[in-house]
């Protein structure tokens, strides 16, 4: 290696280690929580100080890494068969894991080498960094994979665009212990390396970059459970690449010389690349994920691509997944026309780093396409030039290293395809696979965002690649072609627009200063420099090299501002009051406990109460959500209590076997909702009179429905719920006839409102497409004075709204519910209102009050008898603790009717 090429490689390694210090430095703040003010940052930081983790997935992971440190192995129970049981989840019986374990084993390497060189540091402080620290190294295969197509300043930009992108960054900083953070680092390599393997024409490197394939996308396959689709992408893409050589007639030598087509691919070294990589993999899956993985990858494919279908149900019951923000369709841009200038999770563009990044991509693809069509009228030309090149021609080899590592091409020269026989082959070759790589990778990813906004992580990665090689087709249009300062005066003006735009959304003087800032410096190299002052030996002017850097900084700033702005906007998950309860569980409730709730926080449950959860974010599967949607929305709380003495005994056993025997699972939850109440007795006799079971059958069910002892259940009630009352309540009415259901809300303010005695005052409840929908809140000089009514506004005019010569207001009440410092004080009807489905409820103490909208399908319902009412007039839910926003609920089933007691007092039909 001579002198020049070392200098090339020293220069990449310290871009490499400058680019990981910069994007670890903008994860980094995250655990400051700056968004809080100090008074009550205290609440969402552990007893230890540590802020709590971001999302519940966290916690999941948190506890088997601990379980591994522990004992050896995640879960509870060892089977011996190379399974382990986790008896914290999916009541009764617990779940085999099935799950990546890279998360546990490369953060189980780190806590051993923190304690082993940096002093004492328990699991979950490690953990909390872990994230931040692996997805920073993303900064390495992208510069690499980067610097392969372009140069130094495309590189740089692709890194950025990439390592910061929004929504891969919204999941990988402090706090944030998912396996996302391995998305971005396993993906390019495997690519990377994939490219390679068929781009070499040394047989030695062929195996050495196929092996090198396999082992990214092996370790990516126990790190992520999405690896799957990049293997599918891949080979769509190796099928496409072969059928171009094909048409194209690219290879080492003509089709001519053999009798079909089919016969020259054989033996070209594409094709034996492709299977180099196809029997590698095969066997390196085989390996890392075990022969019945690679069998099955077909299964695994059309698994992926159907897993968020928002039709899809489970066994007849709805699926849950569609209640999960990130299986929601995505927008494709964020509100406002500026959102297009800016990167992040709001949309499509967005997450790609912003609309200059979509277009810059485009572009590439567009000039790759256009190239590869050009193709079939490239002839090799009717005399090569031989012998040595002048002395002026000469390049030196570090120069010639560097540019056979790079696939450059000009704008200025879209019709060049080289001189000599061998540089039209080469071209040729790395057209196609460049164009057939970047054009399958576009388009699947375009397909893979229409199935979920989860999937904009998969986008970013093309366009930003691509984005770094506009920037090498600008570098060299600019030096070698552009000599208008007309039109470089363009450039600087719009570059330092864009460059200073997305830093006006942190801070509008900033961004002010930067603006004038790059323009002062652009227009006076364009203007006040000597026309031919030149920043090298090159003779290239200043000018064009600020012009090339601003390009980088309009392509990159969106991206970057939008990092800082999500690195200091972060909020824990849990609080002190989520915590402290499930500490109370942990301390005052017998083991065998089951912690029963909806779904999002059950990972914290297990970890912070060690206790097991009805269901959680990997088991909400259709039955459960939907049993608990029916126990939180029904106003029958001897039938609520059932659900939970089933589920949490049982298990879904009795649903299952009632299956049997039905064969529909309508009729077998109208079974269900109809045995659960009663006694044991009566619901043996409705089973055999009614539906006709033998009584060995009839035994069967309700041995599960009704066991003789039910596991202490705490129901968990928290002010959360309140937001994701429509979707708890969508699944708890979901009609198994129509495969449908619909959505019942609360509308809570974000705020309270202080009304004095004798005043008036309001408090906006929705606020949406020109709707502003108040609570008015009325109080006059005597006791029970108080009321309160919604009113419409249309906030274009400020005035009511009217239709057909009608008052319009979609949120009008028909009933009222005043609670005054504790005491219920007002629950009646107002009057003859029409279309009116909603309940006010207010709640008022030393004159603040907190007014929430209820729709009439939840004004009687469990939750709203629980969390609102505070469980008055009932026995059997016992509230046995509170903290703020939280409560918890011991279900007493010896004073329901099943558990033999006399019922609740409070028990309406359902």
């Amino acid at each position: 290696m001579n002198r020049e090429t070392t200098i090339t490689v020293a220069k990449s390694v310290i871009i490499i280690l400058i680019l990981l210090a910069v994007v670890f430095a903008l994860r980094a703040p995250a655990a400051d929580l700056n968004i809080l003010p100090n008074e009550i940052k205290g609440d969402y930081v552990d007893s230890s100080g540590l802020p709590y983790f971001s999302e519940m997935d966290s916690y999941y992971n948190l506890r088997l890494t601990e379980d591994y440190i522990d004992h050896g192995f995640v879960g509870d129970i060892d089977n011996g068969d190379g399974t382990q049981r986790d008896m914290h989840r999916y009541a009764p019986d617990g779940n085999i894991i099935d799950y990546e374990l890279g998360i546990v084993y490369i953060t189980t390497f780190m806590h051993d080498m923190a304690n082993k060189f940096f002093g004492s540091h328990g699991v979950r402080e490690v953990a909390f960094w872990t994230g931040a620290i692996i997805a920073s190294l993303a900064v390495i295969p992208a510069f690499i994979f980067a610097r392969r197509l372009t140069n130094d300043y495309g590189a740089i930009a692709a890194t950025l665009i990439i390592a910061l992108a929004p929504n891969y960054f919204a999941h990988t900083f402090p706090g944030f212990f998912d396996t996302d953070m391995f998305y971005y680092i396993f993906s390019l390599f495997f690519i990377f390396f994939f490219v390679e393997c068929i781009r070499t024409d040394n047989l030695v490197l062929k195996v050495i970059y196929a092996i090198l394939s396999i082992i990214s996308i092996g370790l990516f396959s126990i790190s992520w459970t999405g690896y799957i689709f990049y293997v599918g992408m891949m080979g769509i893409f190796a099928v496409v690449y072969l059928i171009a050589c094909i048409i194209f007639n690219s290879g080492s030598d003509d089709q001519s010389q053999y009798s079909n087509k089919i016969v020259w691919l054989i033996h070209q070294k594409e094709f034996l690349s492709i299977v180099l990589l196809l029997v590698i993999g095969a066997v390196g899956l085989a390996v890392f994920r075990g022969v019945d993985s690679v069998l099955g990858i077909f299964n695994s494919l059309l698994s992926l691509l159907s897993l968020q279908s928002t039709a899809r149900v489970v066994g007849g019951f709805p699926n849950v997944l569609i209640s999960v923000a990130e299986m929601q369709m995505p927008n494709l841009l964020g509100a406002g026309m500026g959102s297009a200038f800016l990167a992040n999770t709001n949309g499509v563009v967005n997450g790609m780093g912003g609309i200059s990044v979509m277009f810059a991509g485009l572009i590439v693809l567009y000039v790759l396409v256009s190239r590869v069509l050009k193709l079939r009228k490239i002839t090799a030309p009717k005399k090569e030039v031989l012998g040595k090149p002048s002395k002026a021609d000469r390049v030196a080899a570090s120069k010639k290293l560097d540019d056979n590592r790079k696939f450059k091409l000009s704008l200025g020269q879209l019709s060049s395809f080289g001189s000599t026989q061998d540089e039209i082959s080469q071209t040729k070759r790395l057209t196609i696979l460049y164009a057939c790589l970047f054009l399958v990778w576009t388009l699947i990813t375009i397909l893979a965002v229409t199935r979920g906004s989860r999937f904009i992580t998969t986008i970013v990665l093309p366009f930003g690649l691509m984005t770094g090689i506009f920037i090498g087709y600008a570098t060299d249009y600019i030096k070698n072609r552009l000599n208008n300062d007309k039109w470089l005066t363009v450039i600087v003006v719009l570059c330092a627009a864009l460059a200073a735009y997305p830093l006006t959304q942190i801070n509008l003087i900033y961004g002010l200063i930067l603006l004038i800032v790059l323009l002062a410096i652009g227009l006076a190299s364009i203007h006040v420099l000597k026309q031919n002052k030149s920043a090298d030996n090159t003779g290239i002017p200043i000018k064009k090299y600020i012009a090339i850097v601003l390009i980088v900084l309009a392509l990159v700033s969106p991206t970057v501002c939008g990092a800082y702005i999500t690195s200091n906007q972060v909020v824990p998950g849990t609080s002190d009051p989520m915590w402290n309860s499930m500490t109370w569980i942990n301390e005052n409730t017998d083991n065998s406990t089951v912690i029963t709730s909806w779904w999002d926080f059950g990972y914290l449950f297990e970890i912070a109460a060690d206790r097991q959860v009805t269901f959680d974010g990997g088991s909400q599967s259709g039955d459960r959500a939907f049993w608990l949607g029916q126990a939180m929305t029904t106003s029958d709380l001897e039938y609520s209590a059932g659900i939970f003495r089933m589920l949490d005994t049982s298990g879904t056993k009795p649903q299952q076997a009632l299956y049997n025997y039905t064969g529909d699972y309508g009729k077998t939850t109208d079974i269900l909702k109809e045995i659960l109440p009663m006694t044991a007795e009566n619901a043996t006799n409705t089973l055999v009179n009614t539906y006709h079971l033998t009584n060995e059958q009839a035994a069967e069910v309700v041995n599960g429905t009704h066991p003789a002892n039910p596991r202490p259940v705490i129901f968990v009630a928290s002010s959360d719920m309140l937001q994701k009352a429509g979707w708890w309540s969508y699944f708890g009415d979901w009609n198994f006839e129509n495969q449908s259901s619909q959505n019942y809300n609360y509308y809570v303010p974000t705020k309270q409102v202080t009304v004095e005695p004798g005043t008036t005052g309001k408090l906006a409840l929705l606020n949406q497409s020109g709707l502003l929908v108040n609570a008015v809140i009325q109080r006059g000089q005597g006791n029970n004075s108080t009321t309160a009514y919604t009113e419409a506004i249309n906030t274009y005019n400020n005035s009511g709204i009217v239709i057909n010569g009608t008052p319009y207001n979609p949120l009008n009440i028909s009933n009222i519910m005043v609670i005054e410092d504790g005491y219920l004080v007002k629950n009646e009807s107002v009057g003859d209102v029409k279309n009116a489905n909603y309940t006010l409820f207010l709640m008022g103490e030393k004159n603040v009050y907190t007014p929430i909208l209820i729709d009439n399908k939840l004004a009687n319902s469990m939750f709203t008898q629980l969390y609102l009412l505070g469980g008055a007039n009932q026995n059997v839910y016992e509230m046995v603790h509170m903290e703020n926003g939280v409560s918890l609920w011991k279900v007493n089933f010896n004073n329901t009717v099943a558990g033999g007691g006399s019922g609740s007092t409070n028990t309406t039909s359902r």
